[in-house]
């Protein structure tokens, strides 16, 4: 049985089309896995041809079996290689191609150069843009999967909850978060498009560990077990009286849920309390700004106000040089999803935009403090995702 309904596989390819045609394009070649995923509703690896009018055709390297069962689309082929692609999207597209979209955001030098070798007088588009536009948009089956996969953050707060205890090292009660996690159901991969960006189910961190910074494009990322793994949890024994920040990513028929909480054992030190207070301000207000034709960078602006107001903007998102420049980002099938609250994001959301707003305040060598939720934009205002109390959390 398809894992997606073919009505839906054809709402997004027809999308696209829209896309090409506007940008005068003959066709494009879709090829990294979630974009194909999100096309055909299969992830086996190939090539998605998708003509500007007519029938797309998924060229599959392999399983072809395996895409056959998982997508409803009729037109799916072996591909042995890709030499055979110019005569494939020459047929599809009702003759030889002058203009083809590609990912060029995600598909290597070496796969671009692959595809192309055997067209010519072809002029290769990023088409990432127009995919990224269209996916950012989510369908109600897509919101009923983000709505499942935040059941799965329910648990993983929960969790945290009854096994957090002092001494314990972070990577303890990760151990314990994820287990519960992958019983829910969470599918272990978390996925993000951004070049060399990468997590594992989430960050956990404590004490000060939690206001270190690592690679990723995040304001917070914990120590990590080794430096071949600079995020997440790490061998540090959680203390009473210190902020945890347990950052998680549920997981669940490919989509996300973004959620953070903080915890403590017994009572945080004023400082930090004044600070969550802050966070959790912070989002309450720009939650109640969600709506169709608000822009991102009003929202960040919005952010950036409050941070002053509140007497945390120093420490807003991050400190010095290593202050993420952001206030949330989309998220579905990958975690760095459009729209991103940032500066000269001035497109205006849309009705089915999903994103996460996450203020968190840093205090290096400190600790650090913060909340997460994951909103979907509404034509009345927006709707949380995300399911626990907006405070923190103590035991």
């Amino acid at each position: 049985m398809p894992s997606t309904p073919q009505d839906e596989i054809e709402r997004r390819i027809e999308a696209l089309r829209r896309h090409l045609r506007a940008g005068s394009l003959d066709a494009a070649l879709i090829a990294q896995n979630i974009d194909l995923f999100y096309f055909t509703g299969s992830m086996q690896s190939g090539v998605l041809i998708v003509p500007a009018a007519g029938e797309a055709v998924y060229a599959v390297r392999r399983v072809l079996e395996r895409a056959r069962r998982d997508s409803p689309l009729s037109q799916i082929v072996p591909l042995e290689s890709y030499r055979q692609l110019p005569a494939l999207v020459g047929s599809a597209a009702g003759g030889p191609p002058r203009r083809i979209g590609l990912e060029l955001d995600v598909v290597p030098v070496l796969v671009k150069d692959r595809i192309a070798a055997g067209f010519e007088d072809v002029e290769w588009i990023d088409v990432s843009p127009a995919i990224r536009a269209i996916r950012s948009v989510k369908s109600p089956l897509e919101l009923d999967k983000m709505r499942a996969a935040a059941t799965i953050s329910v648990v993983i707060l929960e969790t945290a909850m009854q096994s957090l205890r002092e001494g314990m090292t972070e990577l303890e009660l990760a151990g314990r978060v994820e287990a519960a996690a992958r019983r829910a159901g969470h599918q272990g991969l978390v996925r993000m498009r951004g070049w060399n960006q990468e997590v594992f189910f989430g960050t956990l961190s404590s004490g000060e560990a939690g206001a270190l910074q690592s690679f990723p494009d995040l304001p917070l990322a914990g120590e990590g077990p080794s430096a071949a793994s600079p995020i997440g949890a790490g061998r540090r024994r959680i203390v009473a009286g210190e902020p945890v920040i347990l950052d998680y990513v549920a997981a669940l028929d490919g989509y996300l849920c973004d959620q953070t909480r903080t915890l403590a054992i017994g009572a945080l030190p004023e400082k930090f309390a004044r600070a969550h207070d802050a966070a959790v301000g912070i989002l309450t207000n720009v939650q109640a700004a969600i709506r169709p034709g608000a822009t991102p960078q009003v929202l960040y602006r919005r952010a950036l106000e409050l941070a002053e107001k509140f007497g945390v903007a120093d420490h807003f998102m991050g400190h010095g040089s290593l202050r993420a420049r952001y206030l949330g980002h989309g998220v579905g099938l990958e975690l760095d999803e459009w729209p991103i609250l940032a500066e000269k994001w001035t497109q205006p959301l849309e009705v089915g935009q999903v994103f996460c707003v996450e203020p968190k305040i840093v205090f290096p060598g400190e600790g650090a403090v913060g909340i997460e939720d994951e909103f979907v934009v509404t034509p009345e205002g927006a709707e949380r995702l995300t399911r626990p109390d907006q405070r923190l959390f103590t035991v």
